[in-house]
């Protein structure tokens, strides 16, 4: 995409209060996602000054074209796009995404159809929505109007009138100076005018710079642009090229449309077809070249409508007979073998007008383009070159900007490939970073019962040395106290002290060997070098059903002697890496069956793996455990063929057995 691109993506959350959620991409990048109300969302758009507004459905953003009038005027470059499609064949936003390689959005969550609405306008995807003419109204009036008064009033009131007059002969001579055409209607009064309004036949955008130039100190000016009718749709993809419009105005407006091959696609005439209309109409067929008619004077409304279709207009050398039209129309159609037949006199003057300027502008000119063009070039892009060279432009030019439209379409499509890759990508490194981060907070939450774990065997062990200080204390006493009758039972008491002290003493040995074994583990687990061992009683369907288990695990069945095949597959569903159960345990035939058929590797304790245990904690070495895997896999493989060995040998006997049976009759 080029870049400094400002993409906002709407998509309405509820209509009553009317809320919006709202997604903008500059230069690709997402800066932005929330939700706002109608004024938030329009004082946004005022501030931002986006390139594109995107949406699925322009009415649930506009109620008419008039509320349009407020962004247009501040921001009259803005492009207001539907990236569905035309009404009445529109395709889903889901659909669409798909399509276009991009996520798919929850129609749930606006904030992703705002955001797919964004990237889609981005893409290139959808049709633009049309809200004002090419044309624009300038009113030029008095800042007061003047009271009832003396002399001095009068004199006053002549200025302002004066001044109203100089302006508008100002915005005269600026609009003919750039070219532009107008209409002007005046109000004179005593010394000028009273006021003044331009119907001015271009872009408010182009005429508002303009109008900005004529001093406007002592006077009114309003620069409006003109609303159309009704919101109109134009698709700028896939279009027709070089076509040829014939027009006859007038009561009942006629409409000629030739393709590039002098083919008519289009005839009709109405007393109903406005200019609006006219001009969707001629858009929704492609790409005008001409507009040509065979009225003299032109009418302004020709000159409009080619000048809103940047088209060249085209008039007849001389007023062209009834007999000429009609051969002219007969004789095309003909060559054409096409079966039309204009229904009035309308139709045929417009038909007449279009293949008049066809054989005199457009086929001239395809003619020099295509002698001029390798043979590699495609057709759309010979009609392409073709309009340059009716605008003027020599064919050598014509072709080399074509050539240069190709390379940046090519360009930007490349671009556009690469950012979809980019961003398959960063959705893939964003998707391991979830998981990663998931087990970096199993691991953390493991950690964290193990440090708690160790914090109260640090406390029963302080607890233990005090005990012990208060035992030697009152040994102390009793020695001391060791007279008379009481010293054998004191010296049974000492005896029975000591005793009780050796024990506390081989506790506390014990409990630091504990924990110093619960340390080490918890340094295997955290170098990934131990898989934890998660602990059941029995393999029963209701001991597994509520079963925590981390992503990585061993599961150790304490009674595996009730283990049914139902109770293997339940086994199998946790996916762990192995099943361990104690080395003298006796497990049913079938469930041994089940856990080869399953491919599930059942190891013993003691006998296949050592399970090393520190308090409520478990694990196996992740080197044992895949030795011991192998060598189970290894001898229910062996057993495999052990068994079909003797499957072979019992049907060889079998045989045997048969073939004697047969010689003994």
């Amino acid at each position: 995409m080029v870049s400094d691109v400002i993409v906002v993506g709407i998509d309405i959350v509820r209509s009553e209060p009317p809320e919006y959620a709202v997604a903008i991409l500059e230069d690709g990048e997402e800066v932005l996602k929330k939700r706002l109300s109608k004024r938030e969302l329009f004082d946004l758009i005022l501030s931002l000054k986006p390139d594109v507004v995107a949406v699925d459905d322009v009415y649930e953003l506009l109620d008419g074209a008039s509320e349009f009038l407020e962004l247009v005027k501040s921001h009259p470059e803005l492009k207001l796009v539907q990236v569905t499609g035309k009404p009445g064949d529109q395709r889903s936003l889901q659909r669409l995404a798909r399509e276009h390689g991009l996520p798919t959005p929850d129609p749930r969550n606006p904030e992703e159809e705002a955001l797919t609405c964004a990237r889609l306008a981005e893409l290139g995807v959808g049709v633009e929505a049309f809200v004002l003419e090419d044309e624009t109204r300038v009113r030029i009036g008095r800042l007061r109007r003047p009271g009832q008064g003396g002399y001095s009033q009068s004199r006053y009131a002549r200025n302002l009138h004066a001044a109203v007059k100089r302006a508008t002969r100002e915005l005269q001579r600026l609009l003919e100076a750039e070219g532009m055409e107008y209409d002007l209607r005046v109000r004179k009064a005593e010394g000028g005018y009273a006021s003044a309004e331009f119907t001015v036949y271009e872009r408010y955008d182009r005429v508002k710079p303009v109008v900005n130039k004529v001093d406007a100190r002592e006077i009114k000016i309003d620069v409006e642009p003109v609303l159309r009718d009704r919101i109109t749709f134009r698709d700028t993809s896939h279009r027709r090229e070089l076509l040829t419009i014939g027009v006859d105005p007038g009561t009942t407006t006629a409409l000629a449309v030739l393709n590039a091959d002098g083919e008519v696609v289009h005839l009709e005439s109405s007393r109903e077809l406005s200019f609006s209309e006219l001009t969707e109409r001629i858009e929704s067929l492609g790409r005008p070249a001409v507009v040509a008619t065979d009225v003299t004077p032109v009418p302004q409304a020709v000159r409009r409508l080619a000048r809103s279709l940047g088209a060249r207009l085209y008039v007849p050398d001389r007023r062209l007979s009834v007999d000429e039209k009609r051969e002219l129309v007969k004789g095309h159609l003909a060559r054409r073998d096409q079966n039309i037949r204009p229904r009035d006199t309308h139709q045929r003057d417009a038909l007449a007008a279009a293949v008049k300027a066809y054989h005199a502008i457009v086929k001239p000119a395809l003619r020099k383009v295509e002698r001029k063009a390798s043979e590699e070039i495609k057709r759309r892009d010979v009609l392409r070159a073709a309009s340059y060279v009716i605008k003027g432009l020599p064919v050598v030019d014509a072709l080399r900007i074509v050539e240069e439209e190709r390379q940046v379409e090519r360009e930007r499509r490349e671009e556009r490939e690469k950012i979809h890759r980019y961003r398959e990508r960063i959705a893939s490194l964003k998707k391991e970073l979830r998981a990663y981060e998931k087990k970096v907070k199993k691991y953390e939450h493991e950690i964290e019962h193990l440090e708690r774990l160790v914090e109260r065997l640090k406390r029963e062990n302080e607890e233990l040395k005090e005990k012990l200080d208060r035992m030697r204390d009152r040994m102390e006493e009793l020695v001391e106290e060791k007279i008379g009758r009481k010293l054998e039972a004191k010296e049974r008491e000492i005896e029975r002290l000591r005793r009780e002290l050796i024990r506390e003493k081989s506790r506390r040995e014990r409990l630091e060997r504990e924990l110093r074994r619960a340390e080490r583990l918890n340094a295997i687990l955290r170098s990934g070098k131990g898989i934890p061992v998660v602990e059941v009683e029995k393999a029963s369907h209701e001991a597994l059903a509520g079963l925590e288990t981390p992503p990585v695990f061993v599961l150790y069945v304490e009674d595996p002697s009730g283990m049914s095949e139902s109770n293997v597959r339940e086994l199998s569903d946790l996916s762990p890496e192995a099943v361990i159960v104690p080395e003298d345990a006796s497990i049913p035939e079938h469930a041994l069956e089940e856990f080869r058929r399953l491919d599930l590797p059942l190891l013993r304790e003691g006998e296949d793996v050592t399970v090393k245990r520190a308090g409520t904690l478990a694990l196996v070495e992740s080197d044992e455990l895949r030795r011991a895997v192998r060598r189970t896999r290894k001898r229910w493989e062996e057993r495999e063929r052990e068994r079909e060995k003797e499957r072979i040998l019992r049907c060889i006997e079998e045989y045997q057995r048969r073939r004697r049976g047969k010689f003994i009759r």
